[in-house]
């Protein structure tokens, strides 16, 4: 009985370590996304970060005064979760740092970075075409974005 239960352990552990995804983050300690044009009026810069339960969300004018407005709110586990498992450390980081011409001809730029379990990524890449290993998430972050259209 004590042999049984000791395979019947064992097989468990094991089970527990492999039932992990490759690639998954365990500890994220922030996620910002946004977008810019370089040739634009009025707001063309906005940025959003997501650390410690908190959104801070803020946009600023192209010029040298750069009237920049911050909105803040809370985020749930849950939601910070669902990103999360949208999130792929080892296909990240596969990324390059840079896809496509963001912002050539002024077709804006949009940009996601990553700083979970000690490292630090960041991606961008021209707006509206995420890579698909990225699509996911940044849908979802775009979401909470557009929470903040009353950012004022």
């Amino acid at each position: 009985m004590k042999k049984f239960l000791k395979f019947i352990l064992t097989l468990a552990l094991i089970t527990t370590i492999f039932s992990c995804k490759k690639g998954n983050i365990k500890n994220l300690n922030s996620i910002g996304y946004g977008s810019s044009f370089g040739m634009c009026v009025g707001y063309c810069s906005n940025n959003l970060l997501i650390s410690d339960l908190k959104l801070t969300f803020s946009k600023s004018k192209n010029g040298q005064t750069a009237d920049t407005k911050i909105c803040s709110k809370t985020i749930s586990e849950a939601d910070i979760n669902a990103i999360k498992s949208e999130l792929n450390l080892e296909k990240i980081s596969a990324l390059p740092e840079v896809i496509g011409c963001p912002d050539c001809a002024d077709g804006g730029a949009e940009w996601i970075a990553i700083n979970a379990d000690g490292k630090q990524y960041k991606i961008t890449y021209e707006y509206g075409k995420a890579p698909k290993e990225l699509e996911a998430a940044v849908a979802r972050l775009k979401v909470l974005r557009d929470s903040f259209k009353d950012c004022n």
